[in-house]
């Protein structure tokens, strides 16, 4: 799947989308840090209230899952459009349709990579100390991505078919968002309650812990959460390939 023919089309797509979409901006890259930054101040400001904890505590606990949530996030909505906004490409040139994704995959990925600097920033201001736990976090990473990648892949699929599915993902995304443990705490619920054995099955709450438990809580993810994980990534992943080897040849015809 990926070739080196592939490789060089993505690494140098890749490069000419990111010049042109900072090209008339006034801040440029620097949007990387300030969104992040002024997303997390405001939920921080908010929903601190609602879990009870003071703002600097709480943003702690928030941006460890939020900020790998949100490339997740952009990497599905970008993916998504994948096929459909680079029909012009596949039209004119013989681009293997992985390369679209693919693309916007890594966009998102180098725009989180960038946006990972406010961590310190916030780290400097409101936690005493950095611990050894943060070294996992460069490992927490990969299941997220290709996570992301995964579910991109199947959504560009189910969009190039079926337009209205976009409101579908979003709405998805926004359930999914709002009912796992990146804005509160799951020891806020009552134990054996329904909602406490509804975040127990929800898939992000393994995941946000990859990143919380370095971040927030000062230890390693259990082999538990790795594993659940893993398997969810690369399930997405599967189904993502899959989905795209059987239907590449028909995307012509819906572009």
């Amino acid at each position: 799947m990926l070739d080196t023919s592939l490789r060089r089309f993505v690494w140098f797509y890749t490069k000419s989308q990111l010049k042109l979409k900072y090209r008339y901006t006034a801040l440029g890259f620097l949007w990387n840090f300030l969104e992040p930054a002024l997303y997390l101040l405001v939920l921080s400001l908010v929903f601190s209230v609602v879990n009870g904890m003071n703002v600097s505590d709480y943003a702690v606990f928030l941006f460890g899952a939020l900020m790998p949530w949100r490339y997740f996030e952009k990497s599905v909505h970008s993916c998504m459009e994948a096929f459909v906004g680079g029909d012009w490409l596949m039209k004119k040139l013989y681009v293997s349709p992985y390369a679209l994704p693919f693309t916007r995959w890594a966009i998102a990925s180098v725009e989180f990579l960038f946006s990972l600097g406010v961590v310190f920033l916030f780290f400097s201001v409101w936690r005493a100390s950095f611990t050894i736990h943060l070294l996992a976090l460069p490992i927490a990473i990969i299941p997220w991505a290709a996570f992301g990648l995964g579910v991109g892949m199947i959504a560009a699929v189910l969009f190039t078919f079926f337009r209205d599915v976009k409101t579908i993902v979003q709405m998805a995304l926004m359930l999914t968002f709002f009912s796992s443990p990146i804005l509160f705490r799951p020891d806020t619920l009552a134990e054996g309650s329904v909602q406490a054995r509804l975040i127990a099955l929800h898939p992000i709450t393994y995941f946000a812990a990859l990143f919380q438990k370095p971040i927030y809580h000062a230890a390693w993810p259990s082999l538990t959460e790795w594993a659940v994980s893993v398997l969810v990534a690369g399930a997405a992943l599967a189904i993502g390939i899959a989905l795209v080897e059987k239907y590449k040849n028909q995307f012509y015809f819906y572009l």
